[in-house]
């Protein structure tokens, strides 16, 4: 994680500041983290696989997010659904904690978000279900982070690919696309957060998984989105990884975002 910040201020000021950042963000990587077993999600995760159909009472940051993922699965008629962590958890991208009393089978057939109900802050599925927030936690927390920061700090926030640019007009930014050390392109900033996805950063192979065909989708580049709110362009990447480009269009454009395409050789391509 990369954080950089200045204005007129004190060296002191801006380093307490930059550490107001870094503990924000830890806090919801590690409330949002499938992989801790003591997790906000973990707690809700194990709620819904064993009593989904009991309403489980959600942390704010939970409400947040579950309320824009259930928004944009209804937007792609379910193609964005973060309830394939199953399918995740049975493929071996994501541990299979929650499963050391009973195994994953005898919970089938698991649900999908179409299953889902939430009420203010309240879930409840008609389905077992569970939920990874791989894919939209981390543009969440910088989100958050950079809400905390009084309006006379500018600067940046990068926490791994998914980043918020303050008076980012006129600005560029390296964007990787390869596992190449080298393989970096000059972009332009379009918006003030940015995310990046690429089956270059998942060990193992692609963790983009579509639930409509029921298949891993591996893309030989990357695929960056621009949008205002980082929480948006990190889920927005997957959108634009799976659907079609006339699709993608359409949604980027309900949240006024902006994807940039680069294929394997460098060479970029934008749609909005």
């Amino acid at each position: 994680m990369e954080v950089n910040l200045h204005g007129a201020m004190s060296e002191q000021a801006l380093i307490h500041w930059s550490n107001i950042v870094f503990d924000e963000i830890e806090r919801i990587h590690h409330a949002l983290s499938f992989h801790q077993p003591d997790s906000d999600l973990s707690a809700l995760n194990f709620a819904l696989l064993t009593q989904p159909t009991t309403e489980f009472l959600l942390s704010p940051d939970l409400v947040k997010v579950l309320s824009f993922a259930e928004e944009l699965s209804k937007k792609t008629q379910g193609l964005y659904d973060i309830s394939v962590a199953a399918t995740l958890v049975a493929s071996k991208h994501l541990p299979d904690h929650l499963f050391s009393h009973a195994p994953l089978e005898s919970y089938q057939p698991l649900g999908n978000f179409a299953d889902v109900t939430i009420r203010q802050n309240k879930i409840s599925s008609k389905r077992p279900i569970i939920f990874d927030l791989g894919g939209i936690a981390k543009g969440y927390a910088v989100d958050q982070a950079l809400a905390l920061l009084p309006k006379d700090i500018r600067g940046s926030i990068n926490a791994g690919g998914d980043m918020q640019v303050i008076d980012w007009q006129k600005q560029t930014v390296e964007v990787k696309y390869s596992s190449r050390n080298n393989a970096l392109k000059k972009l332009p900033l379009l918006n003030s957060a940015l995310a990046t996805s690429g089956s270059y950063y998942n060990e193992g192979g692609s963790q983009y998984f579509n639930p409509k065909t029921q298949r891993y989708i591996k893309i030989k580049g990357s695929m960056s989105v621009f949008a205002a709110k980082a929480m948006h362009a990190d889920a927005l990447t997957k959108v634009a990884i799976m659907m079609t480009r006339k699709d993608a269009q359409s949604i980027l454009r309900d949240y006024n975002a902006s994807a940039i395409s680069i294929n394997r050789f460098g060479f970029s391509r934008q749609f909005t």
